[in-house]
């Protein structure tokens, strides 16, 4: 099973917790002082809004981990994929609570987000 990038034991099945996933995301990277930034997009290029991740939350160090760590592509803006946007916006509801709140119902939705982190 792989969540975030992150693989766990398949004997571990659907069942991994939070907070392995969050131990697991918080040692792969350094999040203080960086700057995330997500377009969201439609399939043919239009982009609807920009939106800053809240830094210190977990879906902000997730996508610096993703952005540095997970997403293979290169270049300044690097592709979510529905997967990974779905499992940080979940994970990121139940822990960061009101500070991530409109990010993740934003982030539930099936258009195209591009991550940037300076």
């Amino acid at each position: 099973m792989f969540i975030c990038g992150y693989h766990f034991p398949a004997d571990m099945g659907n069942d991994v917790s939070f907070d392995k996933v969050i131990e697991k995301v918080e040692n792969g990277t350094n999040a203080a002082g960086k700057t995330v930034t997500l377009t969201n997009e439609t399939k043919e290029g239009t982009i609807l809004d920009t939106l800053t991740v809240p830094e210190g939350t977990f879906a902000h160090t997730a996508f610096v981990d993703y952005y540095e760590n997970v997403a293979e592509m290169q270049g300044e803006f690097k592709m979510v994929y529905y997967t990974n946007k779905y499992q940080i916006s979940e994970i990121s509801k139940s822990v960061d609570g009101d500070k991530t709140k409109d990010l993740c119902r934003k982030l539930d939705d099936m258009n195209l987000y591009r991550v940037k982190v300076a």
